[in-house]
């Protein structure tokens, strides 16, 4: 028993190979487009991390420094100094 096939037969084995092969170059370059976009995020995200420690830096180092205090003398006499309790916490006068 042998069996003949028909030459519709070849052509519909031959577009099914073709549609498989074309299916599986889609999903790996899915799956490609997807890990280079993961990779993409994570040096953007790593970027940013650099750049916010760099910012802290230069806050911390290049901020304005407060003028130095003068020291005020004051008489040789005792200051008394009075404090009174108010609505928003203590005062001294």
């Amino acid at each position: 028993m042998t069996k003949e096939i028909a030459p519709s037969h070849v052509r519909s084995g031959f577009s099914h190979a073709l549609r498989a092969a074309a299916g599986l170059s889609a999903r790996v370059m899915i799956g490609a487009m997807l890990l280079a976009t993961a990779g993409l995020v994570a040096i953007m995200t790593a970027f940013a991390g650099l750049m916010l420690g760099a910012a802290a830096l230069v806050m911390r180092f290049a901020a304005l420094r407060a003028p130095a205090t003068l020291a005020v003398r004051v008489n040789d006499g005792t200051v008394t100094l009075n404090a009174r309790r108010t609505p928003r916490g203590w005062t001294v006068e």
